[in-house]
């Protein structure tokens, strides 16, 4: 009874014995089966079509989400690798800075010992120019003051030299 289709229920025949089945009654109720079949029929076939479809569905979103997790993955890759990169090149150019820097700095404390250096130079230049100024006043004093002293007392006569004569 497998191959039970609704034209095998329509078209079957009974044997018929003494004080059988009503044939009316039973070809109506087959009728009946065969259009139930029928209907069951169409609607299995009906749901296992939008069931294929759905797995086909199924499959294709299947599908879509693992290369929507691969293409995750691979943005999270990227960007893992572009926060490295950023960071070593953060950290190079830290470096370099902090190389730039210390150049810098050696240039200046050159530069700062150097500008001391022509400073105290300067310094005792000025102390030798103010020793020389002060020399030259006290001669030009001493000057003045023997002049006033020649003018108030009058000429001094030249010292002559003893011959030993």
């Amino acid at each position: 009874m497998k191959d039970l289709t609704p034209i095998a229920i329509t078209q079957r025949e009974f044997q018929r014995r003494f004080r059988g089945l009503d044939p009316v009654e039973v070809k109506t109720f087959l009728d009946g089966v065969a259009e139930e079949l029928q209907r069951l029929l169409k609607e299995n076939a009906t749901k296992e079509e939008r069931i294929q479809k759905q797995e086909a569905q199924l499959q294709h979103y299947q599908h879509r989400e693992r290369e929507l997790k691969e293409a995750l993955l691979a943005v999270q890759r990227m960007a893992e690798e572009t926060r490295e990169k950023a960071r070593k090149e953060a950290d190079a150019i830290l470096k370099d800075a902090e190389v730039k820097a210390e150049r810098l700095l050696e240039r200046t404390n050159l530069m700062l010992a150097q500008i001391q250096g022509r400073l105290a130079d300067l310094k005792r230049q000025k102390m030798l120019f103010e020793g020389r100024i002060r020399s030259a006043i006290k001669l030009h004093q001493d000057l003045l003051a023997t002049e006033t002293a020649e003018d108030i007392s009058g000429p001094l006569e030249p010292k002559t030299q003893d011959t030993g004569t």
